[in-house]
This record gives structure tokens, C-alpha cells and sequence, in this order.
């Protein structure tokens, strides 16, 4: 009798155990809310893929974006904003080789990520949210559009702020030291260390940034003050990007250089990497697996539209690709491509970082996205890039630095270009040991990104936003936190010391000297 009401209760015993090991460590179930107005579906993997995490620890999770999961998650709810097609014309550009210039372009993109988030906040979707429901933290993906911190107002919750790129400006949001003459400007690649004229360059591009950065904040502040106007007692633009409890970026040392950061500043590079790849669908699995040879993924991200390239271009690249041994299997955003070689498979939306993790795949053909770049590093697959705009260039130049790549200018690009550069990098076996290496050190972790910002998450969950994580220097101007202040007192005091010693000797001097003569006329009376 005692044996059979034994095996029950050791049953109910072990599941009870078993629900509270997936019970989030130390923080009970909470409403977590990310807001990530971007046109880009790449900048928005990231947090979908923190999200999901969230959700199967036992959070309630809700994203407002334009891009929902084609499939269904637990507790994971998605508030889908049509906004995913703001970029449209200006990568359309980019692929006909009109201008990349990044000064030129920056305005047209900045208005086009301020309206889309002005558009986002607004919207009857979230509007809803705001009015009727309560979250514990909100996670804001950045991406120009800083003034959305003022919603911490409106949710009344802690905010956490997620970059899908590395370090920028965005780190200065909560004072963190940028430290010019050891830590180079992303414009300038990470070289490291600097030179002494690197370190001149570095000085000026920081001081060009500066101004930009105060440019944009003008810009930007309108935006701010238009949905949290002071007159209704909503704190300042400032007060409100100091009020960030945590900011997590897109990015790991071993890709950059080495850089001071403060606690509440953590890099979570390479949350969208699977630990352990999701099956492929069944084509793409029988392609690769036929692939005796090898097989190579081409793919110009999720914003740039094959489809869209300059005809020469494109036959560039078809000559190119089509007289390889290899298999192609190519993002590719239409139905049918013209002139499809048989070697070449397509695909309106693949999964990268699957697809890189096949064991055959030799060689990843990209336009250099942090995100491409990342996970081609992590499966250890050496690239061909043909960088387009923004940090791509960089990106690129650093692979080429480390050694695990070859470039193709797009304006250069021809069929012997880019098949000259292929076979480069797949013939010389230095590519492929270099990019080993890499991978090690990209993967030596104490843990990995997501387990990092999980823990980040529900530690500002915990402790309600985690204000003893604020840095003092953030409440500093520019003037107090470079001690101008300072050393123009001391320079005060030092000036006035000195005009009192100097006074001081004068006297001195007039009274002996005034002694002296006094005795002198004494003398010769």
C-alpha cells in the first residue's frame, strides 16, 4: 500500500521540481515588453531571439514591430505596425549604384527611422497597450531614434535600450568613458593600437562626431517633445536618456578591440545564433547535403533587394557563379530569377544561420552585415564581401585585417573580380585556418550572449530598474567631465595665489627698500 501511494507522490514531486527549474532564476513570471520600430528585419533578430528565450523561462512577452514570427511562440505575442517597407527606396539605390555616401545619406535615413518610431509610439496598436495594460521592463531597439525613451513615462516601467550594431554613441547615453586616444572611432576600423596620427585622426573624426551628435539631438528633440511635452509634467529629453536602466549591444571584443565599459553596459553579440541549428527544410537540406563539392550562400541582408541590382551587376555575377563546381543557394526576393543557373538554388527568406552551419557550406558571399559577419565567424565560414553602405565597409576591412576574407568593391564588380576573389579565399587554405582561430575566440566565453542578456534582464526586473547601476558622470555636462570646471578653478585659485604672493613681495620689497633709504638719508645727515 505505502509503494503504490509512494510512486505517485514521487512523480508529482518530480514534476513540481522539474516547473520550477524552468521558472526564471530568482525573478517570478514578468510582463516584458520590446518596442523595436525598425524598418529592418536584421536589426529586429536579435531581440526576437531574446524574446523567445524570455518566453520559454516563463515571462510574458510582447513585441511591437513590423516584422511577427511566422510561427506561433508560448507566451510570446506579437503586435505586428506596418512600417517594413520605410527603406525601400533608398536601398533600391544602393543596388543601382547611386550615391552611399553616408554624410549624404544620413538625413534622409535619420527622418525615415524618426518618423517610423513617431509612427510606431502612436499607433492605435501600441496606444492599446499603453493605456491598458502593465509591464515590468521595456526593451527599446535603437536605431536614431533615441527620443522613444520618453515611453518609460507612459509604461511606467525600467527601460533597457538594444543596438543591433556595436559600440556608438549610444554609449555615451549613460556616461561610459569613450576614452579618444585609446579606443578608435567605428569610422576608423578597429585598429588596434593607434599610431600617433591614427590618434590625430581619431581626435578629429571624434570631434566631427560630437557635433553630429549634438545635430541629430536638435533634430530629434522636437520628436521628444511633441509626444512628452514639459507642460504636462513629463521629464526632459535629456533626463529621459539618462533614465535608461541598461544597454546591451550587438557585438563581442574578440571582433572589435578591447574597451572600457561600465556595469550597465553589456555586449550580447550574436543572440540570433542558435547554439544548436533548427532542422532545414527539406529542399534546401537535400541541396546542401548534394552539395559534393561545397556549397556557397549569397545573400545581400534582409534591406537590399537582389532583385534590384544594376543589370551589369547582376550579370557579373551570374557569369561568375555559374562556372563554379560549387552549389549557389542565393536570398533572393522574387519568384523567378532570369537566366537562373542550374547550379544556383533560390529563396525569398532563408535561414542564415542554419544554412552557415551546414557542414558543406564553404565560403558565405555577403554584403557585410554585422549580423552576416557574426554568424559566419561563429560557424567559421570565411567570406567574400561586397560591402554597400554604413558599417559594412568596416566590417568587411576588418575581416580582410584578420584575415578570413577577401572584398569586391561594388562599383568594381566584375565577373573576374569577384571569381578572382572566390577562388582565393576557397584555394588558399590560410583563409580557412584563420577563420578557425577566430571561431575559438569568438565562442571562448565564461557564457554566452543570450544566457548574458537574459541575466541582464531579469536583473533590472529584480531590482526595478537598477538604479544603483547609474554612473555619476552621466549627470555630468561636457565642461565637468573633462574637469574644465575644475582646472579652470585651480587655474583661479593658482592665479590669485600668485597675484597675493606677488602683492605680498611688493610690500615686502617697498618696506625694505623704503628701510634702507630711511637709513641711508640718516647716515649722511
Amino acid at each position: 500500500m505505502t509503494s503504490r501511494l509512494l510512486v505517485p507522490s514521487v512523480v508529482i514531486i518530480s514534476a513540481t521540481l522539474l516547473l520550477l527549474l524552468q521558472q526564471p532564476n530568482g525573478a517570478d513570471s514578468a510582463k516584458i515588453l520590446c518596442l523595436f520600430p525598425t524598418a529592418s528585419k536584421s536589426h529586429v533578430l536579435g531581440t526576437q531571439a531574446l524574446l523567445k528565450n524570455l518566453a520559454q523561462r516563463g515571462h510574458e512577452v510582447t513585441m511591437v514591430s513590423a516584422f511577427p514570427l511566422s510561427k506561433p511562440v508560448k507566451n510570446y505575442r506579437d503586435v505586428y505596425v506596418p512600417i517594413e517597407d520605410a527603406f525601400g527606396p533608398v536601398m533600391a539605390g544602393f543596388m543601382q549604384g547611386g550615391s552611399r555616401n553616408m554624410f549624404k545619406m544620413m538625413p534622409i535615413v535619420m527622418k525615415a527611422s524618426l518618423d517610423n518610431s513617431n509612427y510606431t509610439i502612436n499607433s492605435p496598436q501600441f496606444q492599446k497597450l499603453v493605456k491598458e495594460e502593465q509591464f515590468d521592463v521595456a526593451i527599446l531597439g535603437f536605431f536614431m531614434n533615441d527620443f522613444i525613451t520618453g515611453v518609460r513615462s507612459w509604461l511606467n516601467c525600467p527601460t533597457i535600450m538594444y543596438f543591433s550594431a556595436g559600440f556608438n554613441s549610444l554609449a555615451n547615453l549613460v556616461g561610459n568613458p569613450t576614452e579618444i586616444s585609446a579606443a578608435p572611432h567605428l569610422l576608423l576600423g578597429n585598429k588596434n593600437p593607434m599610431s600617433f596620427f591614427d590618434r590625430v585622426k581619431n581626435t578629429l573624426v571624434y570631434m566631427v562626431d560630437f557635433v553630429v551628435a549634438k545635430a541629430l539631438a536638435y533634430a530629434t528633440k522636437p520628436y521628444y517633445e511633441s509626444n512628452f511635452p514639459a507642460e504636462k509634467g513629463y521629464p526632459s529629453y535629456e533626463q529621459a536618456k539618462l533614465d535608461v536602466s541598461l544597454v546591451m549591444l550587438n557585438s563581442y571584443f574578440t571582433q572589435t578591440v578591447p574597451r572600457p565599459y561600465l556595469p550597465n553596459i553589456v555586449e550580447v553579440g550574436g543572440l540570433q545564433i542558435k547554439a544548436k541549428p533548427d532542422p532545414l527544410p527539406e529542399d534546401i537540406q537535400a541541396w546542401l547535403d548534394g552539395a559534393k563539392d561545397g556549397a556557397i550562400f549569397l545573400s545581400f541582408g534582409s534591406n537590399l533587394k537582389s532583385s534590384n541590382l544594376r543589370q551589369d551587376k547582376f550579370d557579373a555575377i551570374i557569369k561568375s557563379i555559374s562556372k563554379l563546381k560549387q552549389r549557389i543557394i542565393w536570398k533572393w526576393d522574387t519568384d523567378v530569377m532570369p537566366g537562373k543557373p542550374d547550379n544556383v538554388m533560390i529563396g525569398k527568406w532563408l535561414p542564415q544561420d542554419d544554412i552557415l552551419a551546414h557542414k558543406n557550406l564553404k565560403l558565405f558571399v555577403t554584403h557585410g552585415g554585422l549580423g552576416s559577419i557574426t554568424e559566419s565567424m561563429y560557424h567559421g565560414v570565411p567570406i567574400v564581401g561586397i560591402p554597400m553602405f554604413g558599417d559594412q565597409e568596416t566590417n568587411v576591412a576588418q575581416v580582410i585585417k584578420d584575415g578570413w576574407g577577401a572584398p569586391v568593391s561594388f562599383d568594381d564588380l566584375t565577373e573576374e573580380k569577384l571569381t578572382a576573389a572566390i577562388k582565393e579565399v576557397l584555394g588558399e587554405p590560410k583563409y580557412a585556418e584563420k577563420i578557425r582561430s577566430m571561431t575559438d575566440l569568438y565562442k571562448d566565453r565564461p557564457q554566452s550572449g543570450m544566457d548574458l542578456a537574459t541575466f541582464w534582464v531579469e536583473y533590472v526586473i529584480r531590482h526595478k530598474g537598477a538604479p544603483h547601476l547609474h554612473y555619476q558622470g552621466a549627470d555630468l555636462n561636457v565642461l565637468q567631465r573633462y574637469l574644465v570646471d575644475v582646472f579652470a578653478f585651480l587655474g583661479a585659485v593658482l592665479y590669485i595665489a600668485k597675484k597675493l604672493v606677488c602683492f605680498a613681495l611688493c610690500r615686502v620689497k617697498r618696506m625694505v627698500c623704503g628701510s634702507n633709504q630711511k637709513t641711508k638719508k640718516q647716515k649722511k645727515q
